[in-house]
C-alpha cells in the first residue's frame, strides 16, 4: 500500500520536472507574454495531473513568469520598463555588496575556480549559439559572487530578484543585440575586476554588461 506522505513527494518531484518544462517552453517562445494558460490543457500535453500542473503554475507564479487574474486565470506575465530597471538597479547594488563584503574576508570565501568553471562553459555555449545554457551559467556565475559574501541573507535576497524571469525577458526582447562572445568577454572582465576588490570598478563592469535598455523600450512600443 502506498502511503500518502509518498504519493506527495512523488507529485513534487513531478510538479518540479513540470516547472523545468514549462520554464523551457516559455524561454524558447512556446507560450508568449500575456498568453493565458489553461490548466487542463497543459495536464493532458504533459500526462500529469491537474493537481501537478497547478503545483507548478503556483512555482512559476513565485518565481515572476505567471501572474494570477481573479476570476480569468493564469498568464505569462507582461514586461514592464519600470520593472527591468528596479531589477538592473536592485541587483547591481547587492552584487557590488557582495564583493565588498567578501574583499573584508580576502575573498576567502569566493570560490575562484567555480568562476573560472562557468566561464568555460559559456565559452563553449558560445561556440554552440546556446543563448539559454549561456544564460543559465551566467546567472550561475553571479549567483558565485554573491555566495562569495559569506552571508544567507545577502544571497537569499539576491536569489528573491526572480533572474529566471529577467533571463526570459532578455530572450524574448534582446537576442538580435545580445552577443554572446561579447557578453562571454565582458563576464572575464568582471571575473578580473572582482579580486581586486575595487568595488566602484566593478559596477561599472556591471553595468556595462547589461542590455541597452534604449533597445528594449523601441521593442515595447
Amino acid at each position: 500500500m502506498t502511503s500518502p506522505g509518498a504519493a506527495t513527494v512523488r507529485r513534487r518531484v513531478l510538479s518540479d520536472d513540470v516547472v523545468e518544462h514549462l520554464i523551457d517552453m516559455i524561454l524558447n517562445g512556446t507560450f508568449q507574454p500575456g498568453e493565458k494558460i489553461v490548466e487542463l490543457q497543459a495536464a493532458k500535453a504533459l500526462d500529469v495531473s491537474q493537481a501537478t500542473v497547478r503545483e507548478a503554475l503556483r512555482e512559476l507564479e513565485a518565481q515572476g513568469f505567471l501572474e494570477s487574474r481573479p476570476f480569468r486565470g493564469t498568464y505569462v506575465r507582461k514586461f514592464t520598463l519600470e520593472g527591468l530597471e528596479d531589477y538592473f538597479r536592485t541587483r547591481t547594488e547587492l552584487e557590488v555588496l557582495a564583493v565588498r563584503w567578501s574583499a573584508e574576508s580576502a575573498f576567502s570565501k569566493m570560490d575562484g575556480t567555480y568562476l573560472k568553471e562557468c566561464l568555460f562553459n559559456m565559452r563553449r555555449f558560445v561556440d554552440e549559439q546556446d543563448h539559454v545554457a549561456f544564460r543559465k551559467k551566467d546567472m550561475e556565475f553571479h549567483r558565485a559572487i554573491v555566495q562569495g559574501s559569506g552571508s544567507d541573507s545577502l544571497a537569499a535576497a539576491w536569489s528573491a530578484l526572480n533572474h529566471s524571469y529577467w533571463a526570459y525577458f532578455g530572450l524574448h526582447f534582446e537576442q538580435a543585440q545580445y552577443n554572446l562572445r561579447d557578453q562571454l568577454e565582458k563576464h572575464r572582465v568582471i571575473y578580473d575586476i572582482l579580486f581586486s576588490g575595487d568595488s566602484n570598478m566593478f559596477m561599472r563592469a556591471i553595468t556595462a554588461h547589461y542590455v541597452d535598455i534604449g533597445v528594449i523600450v523601441e521593442s515595447l512600443h
